[in-house]
């Protein structure tokens, strides 16, 4: 008997770690059937093996949207364009795109005299009195199709460009409007927009005029900076036509460079090269200059303006920023004349009081 003991033992062992590989393995099957992810090999969880839905970065578009998303695709900006950049808030380009374009339809009809384009009408009169056969209609309409792919579309005097970066647009411009002129105007007016429902815009930050473009290469720069400057300052070669500061002498500069996605121009040798190209006559003044010369470089490009003295008063064009001021100065002056107000009520009461005493009478 005592040798037959340690092999029952034994066997108990064996039943009692067979039950229990048994219900692991029934647990883990259940667990299989109930839809719960396993771990790899590798160690990572399902949830990072998820695919990406695609999409459009989780944004929801409306039809509208995508129709001018697809239009903006097609146009890229090219040397020689005249317009002006404009930054907007994070993720809000669209909204900002909207914003513009329908300012350069009020300022464009307001300033350069263009018509809004009009509007698509229906059939004539004849048509709608007799209906057509289907078969006339399909020809018809085969027609126009033909027609409008052979004609080339017409240019309007604004493209709204979108380029690769966040928060960045560019509208280019075509005669007769003037970039200069336009973004100008619509600063001005931001300026007196005392009230909030007089903003124009909610998501539009900064315009900057573009006068020029071309490559961003040194000898891009030189072409550039020539044909503009020339028409504001003598050059140093003698070519362009100078002009003369308020008291008489010649006007004063600052440069101003703003560098997007490009690493082949530096900003000191840019505003080393465009200072080389100015008469002596014109003097540096980065204070208070009569004429800022702006150059705004986007990966491959550059462009080039020369705005007023102004454009600093003018918070360097920022609409926002303008729209906060009028806003300021408006409660400052309903406070002075609130205080004015109250100051003025106790001195009419006081005389008020004067008036209604009566005269000492004199005693005998």
């Amino acid at each position: 008997m005592r040798q037959r003991k340690p092999f029952m033992i034994h066997l108990t062992s064996i039943h009692h770690l067979h039950c229990v590989c048994a219900s692991q393995s029934q647990s883990i099957a259940k667990m299989e059937t109930n839809g719960k992810r396993k771990h790899d090999s590798s160690g990572a969880q399902g949830s990072n093996l998820k695919k990406s839905k695609g999409g459009n970065q989780g944004k929801w578009m409306t039809s509208n949207h995508k129709d001018k998303l697809a239009a903006m695709k097609g146009r890229n900006l090219e040397v020689g364009d005249a317009g002006f950049w404009v930054t907007c808030q994070r993720q809000k380009e669209m909204r900002a795109a909207d914003e513009i374009m329908s300012l350069c339809e009020d300022y464009g009809q307001k300033l350069f005299g263009i018509d809004p384009e009009p509007a698509a009408h229906g059939s004539n009169g004849q048509d709608q009195e007799e209906p057509e056969e289907i078969e006339a209609m399909i020809e018809k309409e085969l027609a126009d199709l033909q027609t409008s792919a052979a004609k080339k579309p017409k240019q309007g005097p604004f493209d709204l460009l979108r380029m690769n970066v966040d928060c960045v647009l560019f509208v280019r411009t075509r005669a007769p409007v003037d970039p200069m002129v336009l973004t100008r105007e619509i600063c001005k007016d931001a300026t007196k927009a005392k009230e909030k429902s007089m903003w124009r815009s909610r998501f539009i930050n900064k315009l900057t005029p573009i006068t020029l473009t071309g490559k961003a290469t040194d000898k891009g720069l030189e072409d550039v900076a020539r044909k503009v400057m020339g028409e504001h300052f003598q050059l140093a070669d003698g070519e362009g036509e100078g002009e003369e500061g308020s008291d008489g002498s010649s006007c004063s500069y600052a440069i101003r460079p703003t560098i997007r996605s490009h690493s082949t121009l530096k900003r000191g040798e840019i505003i080393d090269k465009v200072a080389s190209m100015i008469s002596n006559r014109h003097k540096v003044d980065l204070g208070n200059p009569d004429k800022v010369i702006i150059i705004e470089i986007f990966q491959t490009f550059l462009g080039m303006s020369v705005v007023e003295r102004d454009w600093e008063a003018m918070k360097r064009y920022n609409i926002h920023e303008l729209y906060a001021a009028a806003r300021k100065s408006a409660a400052c002056e309903r406070s002075e004349k609130q205080a004015g107000g109250d100051s003025e009520e106790p001195e009419k009461k006081a005389g008020s009081e004067q008036e209604g005493e009566p005269l000492p009478v004199a005693q005998s």
